[in-house]
Formats: structure tokens, sequence, C-alpha cells
């Protein structure tokens, strides 16, 4: 979720308290056993999704108890973008970077191609690099990194 508000428990300063969560830019990364995470994945922590561009891949990882402690159990939804979206539009056409990926062995489909251009790797963070800060601060465990075959860009 990008923009999300939740009620739920926390514990701060020793206190067990009922809070509202307001998670922007952030996601739930509840540890192993929480209550709020369905049965199927109690034993593992909460699946976390962490988008990185459409060139470089994503990273599925699991909710830590860490961050319970230090971020009220949310971490990172994606890598973020270095620049906007007219910036990357100004930097490549998206029919070059569909040609170029495709060359690459990713599949790209889109309803526009400035659409194409906006989601360039380059004007996003280094997905490896943000999982690895997340893993080093011990907010979120990573399990597997994907690789892109195919997107859609809507």
């Amino acid at each position: 979720a990008h923009n999300i508000a939740k009620i739920e428990e926390h514990t701060v300063d020793g206190i067990k308290k009922t809070l509202m969560v307001h998670r922007k830019g952030a996601t739930r990364g509840f540890p192993p056993n929480h209550s709020e995470i369905p049965q199927e994945y109690r034993d593992i922590g909460q699946p976390i999704l962490i988008g990185g561009s459409m060139e470089t891949g994503s990273y599925l990882l699991t909710g830590t108890e860490k961050s319970m402690e230090v971020s009220f159990g949310s971490t990172a939804h994606g890598a973020g973008r270095t620049m906007s979206r007219s910036q990357a539009r100004r930097q490549v056409r998206g029919d070059l970077l569909q040609k170029e990926l495709r060359e690459r062995g990713i599949y790209v489909k889109g309803a526009s191609m400035p659409g194409l251009a906006e989601e360039a790797g380059f004007a996003y963070k280094d997905i490896d690099e943000v999982v690895n800060a997340l893993k080093l601060a011990q907010i979120s465990h990573p399990v597997v990194k994907v690789t892109p075959i195919g997107n859609v860009k809507g």
C-alpha cells in the first residue's frame, strides 16, 4: 500500500497502545506469529513485495520483530524514484527503451510510449541497495529476488 492508515496495537515506551499508523511510501512488515498476519504466513512473517523498476526486478521479503520496535511494523514498499516522471521522459524515448529492454529479454507493453519512459530503470533507486539497507536495519528479511521477463504499464 502506498498510502494507508490502520488502527493497530503497538508497544510504546513499554506500554501497549492502540495507535493509528499512517504509512506513506511504506507497507506493513509484521514479524512471525503476529496476530494480524493470515494463518498461512504466521510461521514466516508478513510477506512483503518490494518493487524495483521494470528493468531491475523486485524482491520478496518477510517482516521482522525489529520492525515492530523501530518502525511500527513498517518497511519500504518499493525502490523509490530518483527523478520525476517528466525528467525521465526528457531523458529517454519510450519506443527506444522498449526496444532496448526487448533486446535484453524483457517484454514491455504500455498504454503509451511516454508512459514507458517514465518507468525507465534509471528513474529509480537501486533495488539491491534499498533491500540491503532494510536487511542491515533488520526491518525486513530478503527471501528471493525476481527478475523481470514482462511488464505492463497502464
